[in-house]
């Protein structure tokens, strides 16, 4: 009987990027060949939140990583995860399998459970390494902010390119490879280590001079904003080389833009180690005096068609849900706007409008998404319950309202103000006028002073309970840093 060749695995999730990989550096530090493997799993992807967005990113960063090792050596294989370690075992003497800890969804957590089960059965460790800052089977969080800082502040990892050339091992299941093929996007970003260095670059020694100025805005952060979050949540870039880059490139602006910026950095962290400490996040919520709540939600598949198509007759909300849709990007007090209308004004269960912007979002990272979208539709009893008034984030945002014309062309001729509130325009003047705005409701879906009277009754009513409060405080001790702000 022939031997089988012996390698080592390099398994890439949510990390494509060549450097500060410590996952890379170890496979390569013995030796021998590495598979370098990325993995477009069908059960996965056939259903939200994933999206051929997330897949379009993906292909674009592992492209990337190719064009920079100056050949082919990551392969995207279309296969379930237990049936590529299946077929490794097989043919292969597998040393070690290495890949980064994934703060994923359900389905990612059993599917590594399972192939854990798989790799012990055959004595084969599985070396993972904690992402990000970000700590697996973390009890409290007493200690965690001097620990993140002490990881970013140590020296990103280079990976030695050339042993990278050396030891990669050529596909060797080549009915598994996966060559999507993809049409140029005008609005969708491009993934890739080389393009995410550009962007924060630009960032730090241009565009953040508008940083705060611009964040709120729906049109001006799409420029003055990093736009590096989906780079983060691929794994394009790690936390701690922006945290180094930021120290080591001269900054343009003020300090208050620098440390806004830096600061989120760390919020990013921290809301992924609260996912990553209470996973139920993506199916509860998480303070479980608010689930007979959300359980009283009438379905409405009307309001969540014209939430999510971009028709509910409120401007701002509509041109947001019709941008996200086609960009993928949206910036955040929109993206808590839009969750706000549609927990707390069409008052729908939060499941399905969690999944399906998922899908929308370029930058969908499961440890952010689940618990800001459960905050933002007041289901924790820790945080403020903060419902948006779609109107006045008009006014303030959107001020001219090029945002709404932009992505309303229906309304392109209605003149300021009455385009933030169309249904106030009187009878009369629309007679007069005779503004042709299409098929756009002539009025909002619902009646927005009386939905928003009725969803903060509901929710402020469940905070005051004795269930709720306690609730709250298992929640603080767990999922909270001590001394800081509730977040």
């Amino acid at each position: 009987m022939a031997t089988k060749p012996t390698i080592h695995i390099v398994w890439f999730k949510r990390d494509f990027r060549w450097h500060d990989h410590a996952p890379i550096r170890s496979a390569l530090a013995a030796g021998e060949r590495v598979l370098f493997a990325a993995l477009y799993e069908p059960l996965l992807w056939s259903e939200k939140p994933y999206d051929p967005r997330h897949e379009r990113f993906i292909w674009d960063s592992i492209k990337d990583l190719n064009e920079v090792a100056g050949k082919e050596v990551v392969h995207f294989l279309n296969v379930e995860a237990l049936d590529f370690f299946k077929r490794c075992l097989a043919t292969f003497n597998i040393k070690a399998v290495y890949s980064h800890r994934e703060t994923g969804i359900g389905k990612t957590f059993a599917r590594d459970k399972a192939v854990k089960s798989l790799l012990d059965a055959h004595d084969v460790s599985w070396n993972e390494w904690d992402y990000g800052g970000v700590k697996r089977g973390l009890k409290h969080r007493k200690n965690w902010l001097k620990d993140w800082y002490d990881y970013v502040d140590i020296a990103p990892l280079r990976t030695d390119l050339d042993a990278v050339g050396l030891q990669a091992l050529s596909n060797p299941f080549d009915s598994w490879k996966h060559n999507p093929s993809f049409e140029a996007h005008p609005y969708l970003q491009k993934g890739g280590a080389s393009r995410a260095e550009r962007v924060l670059y630009s960032f730090l020694t241009e565009r953040i001079k508008v940083y705060a100025q611009s964040i709120s805005k729906p049109l001006a952060s799409r420029k003055g904003c990093s736009r590096i979050s989906p780079h983060l949540a691929w794994g394009n870039l790690s936390i701690r080389q922006v945290w180094h880059m930021a120290e080591v490139v001269e900054l343009a602006g003020s300090k208050q833009n620098q440390r806004a910026f830096v600061d989120r950095l760390r919020w990013q962290a921290h809301f992924i180690q609260k996912f990553e400490s209470a996973c139920s996040y993506e199916f509860h919520p998480i303070n479980k005096a608010y689930a007979a709540v959300d359980a009283s939600k009438i379905w409405d598949e009307k309001k969540f068609e014209a939430w999510k198509n971009g028709t509910t007759g409120v401007p701002l909300v509509d041109a947001c849900m019709r941008c996200v849709a086609a960009t993928g990007y949206l910036n955040f007090r929109m993206r808590a706007m839009v969750v706000s209308f549609y927990s707390q004004y069409l008052w729908l269960p939060w499941e399905a409008g969690a999944r399906y912007l998922a899908s929308t979002f370029t930058d969908f990272e499961p440890g952010i998404h689940y618990t800001q979208f459960q905050m933002q539709s007041g289901y924790t009893g820790v945080n403020t319950i903060r419902i948006y008034n779609p109107i006045k984030q008009s006014y303030d945002q959107d001020p001219k309202g090029e945002f709404i014309k932009q992505w309303l062309p229906e309304l392109k001729d209605l003149p300021l103000p009455h385009l933030h509130e169309p249904w106030a325009i009187p009878p009369m003047m629309w007679d007069m006028e005779q503004w042709d705005t299409g098929s756009y409701p002539k009025t909002p879906i619902v009646d927005l002073t009386a939905v928003r009277k009725h969803a903060s009754d509901q929710l402020y009513s469940i905070k005051k309970t004795k269930a709720s409060k306690e609730a709250s405080q298992l929640i603080l001790e767990k999922l909270v840093n001590p001394g800081t702000r509730r977040s």
